[in-house]
């Protein structure tokens, strides 16, 4: 049977875009240069995250500078500085992207690299192309990532197996009508839905897709990803590995504050409501994930070894 596709031509404005703090040059070159030539712009941000040890909100190792001096006449590139909660950041680049009119935003981690065994990019892009004219409600897509051992990659409290490639989230389609929901760095919503409606909508279909969400289901071949932690300082990986814990323990309690609300669980403590509550100074106990007031003493002990409070919380350091 002879089957006849006819050609087509697609005008996609494609951009790469991702945060760090602190990276070094060498990093983010890696990062940055198999790309080039591969798409129209990029987008990175720079800053310190909630309850990251440092007493600096922003870089200053010049990092964001150089890579704009190193791409400016390459592509159109864009920085930006946020110092607060990881999704906040994240959201930054959407929106970035969608004053700019981009139509397919690419999430590149400092510590990746395109594999130079799958670089084929024309495949990549048409496959990326006919998702995009096909299955318009597919917003997120899959990307392949290949996971090293723990010596060259280590878990900020992942539980991915290593050696072993794994789909990963990375490809949004209209970047500027999506949001990051539920308080994750992982799961997307249409940009006009609250939290609150997602969530009034899954308990009155309990078990049901919800259809303001964006799932990913397809994994787009073409450009796979290599990535390790070679070129990090090692006493900065020990911090990114910290943080990567309470980070965890302060996305689940948000979306608990959210879940709650939505359900219509009574108030917290008298004179609170559920997003006073979730502002309230405090920070996480490591071994237990559990939350601690500003009236425990552990509190004030933590604020004295850190040496200044982290935005509305501080951080446990043993």
């Amino acid at each position: 049977m002879k089957i006849t596709l006819p050609k087509e031509e697609h005008e996609l404005k494609i951009y790469i875009c991702g945060i760090g703090y602190q990276t070094r040059h060498e990093e983010i070159f890696r990062a940055c240069d198999s790309w080039i030539g591969h798409i129209d712009g990029m987008i990175w941000g720079d800053g310190r995250f909630d309850f990251f040890p440092s007493d600096k909100d922003y870089s200053t190792n010049g990092w964001l500078e150089a890579a704009e001096k190193r791409y400016k006449d390459k592509c159109h590139f864009i920085g930006y500085q946020y110092c607060g909660r990881q999704i906040d950041k994240r959201q930054m680049y959407l929106d970035i992207a969608g004053k700019n009119k981009v139509d397919v935003l690419i999430a590149v981690d400092t510590e990746e690299y395109v594999d130079p065994n799958y670089n084929d990019f024309d495949t990549f892009y048409r496959n990326i192309a006919y998702i995009k004219k096909c299955s318009p409600t597919d917003k997120m897509l899959y990307q392949w990532i290949y996971i090293p051992s723990p010596k060259l990659w280590h878990k900020q409290g992942n539980r991915f197996k290593s050696n072993k490639w794994l789909r990963s989230a990375k490809i949004h389609i209209d970047p500027g009508k999506m949001r990051f929901c539920l308080q994750k760095h992982f799961t997307w919503c249409w940009k006009n839905k609250t939290d609150y409606q997602l969530l009034k909508w899954q308990f009155k279909h309990r078990g049901e897709t919800n259809p303001w969400q964006y799932h990913p289901r397809i994994v787009v071949e073409g450009v796979r990803i290599q990535m390790d932690r070679k070129l990090r300082d090692p006493e900065f990986s020990k911090k990114v590995r910290l943080w990567g814990k309470l980070n965890q323990h302060a996305e689940n309690s948000e979306e608990y504050y959210e879940v709650v609300k939505a359900a219509g669980y009574p108030d917290p403590p008298p004179g609170y409501t559920w997003d006073m509550w979730a502002k309230k100074p405090h920070f996480f106990d490591l071994p237990s994930g559990q939350r601690v007031e500003r009236n425990d003493p552990l509190f004030n002990i933590n604020l004295e070894l850190t040496k200044r409070g982290l935005r509305n919380r501080t951080l446990i350091t043993k």
